[in-house]
């Protein structure tokens, strides 16, 4: 399916979704309509939603306008070269993998490369992109916990720009994740827009 969207940071998702064969599309009137992908639990709202949404509650939700429980994400583009570090890999289809991870990392796995970094012999951080559009790529960056503060992040988010060129990375952080915000500085972003996210309910 093809969207009548740009192909701009904040609807990166839509046009992924869009082209993904499993999606599903949802009429909400007045013109809006919402994209949905069920095993990514996501939802991208095109248009001003009504005020009663009849939505999966098990899904996130996107949208360009605040909606009750939401939080605002900054969105950010990389307009230079990222920094080139080593030590980052294709992940294993074997490799362990923490159980809450597991099933995100296999479904991104089926959809492109997923990088990743190995500490004392394990994966330890992941980075991949979930949705594409013909010209961006969303960028998803996991670090177990244990293995925070170690720069691993920096690593993995820049082999997975390097293998994804020429699509240019968009990265989102809700406004108080300080510490996704501080990895893409660190890697170059500037912010560029806002979008904001609804959990499920």
């Amino acid at each position: 399916m093809t969207l009548d969207l740009p192909d701009v940071p904040r609807w990166v998702e839509a046009h992924g979704i869009a082209a993904d064969p499993t999606h599903w599309r949802r009429e909400l009137g007045d013109g809006a309509f919402a994209l949905g992908h069920d095993d990514a639990r996501l939802i991208v709202i095109v248009g001003d939603p009504p005020s009663a949404l009849d939505l999966p509650a098990t899904h996130s939700l996107l949208t360009t306008s605040p909606l009750p429980r939401s939080t605002r994400a900054i969105l950010h583009t990389l307009e230079s070269d990222s920094p080139d570090f080593e030590g980052a890999v294709p992940l294993p289809p074997d490799a362990p993998l923490p159980d809450y991870l597991a099933r995100e990392l296999a479904w991104a796995r089926a959809r492109g490369p997923v990088l990743c970094c190995y500490v004392d012999g394990e994966p330890a951080a992941f980075a991949y992109a979930p949705w594409r559009s013909a010209t961006l790529f969303d960028i998803s960056v996991d670090v177990i916990p244990s293995a925070r503060q170690l720069g691993l992040g920096t690593i993995v988010a820049s082999a997975l720009i390097q293998a994804e060129h020429p699509r240019r990375p968009v990265w989102g952080a809700d406004e108080d994740n300080t510490a996704s915000l501080r990895l893409a500085a660190r890697l170059g972003f500037t912010a560029v827009d806002e979008i904001w996210v609804a959990p499920p309910s």
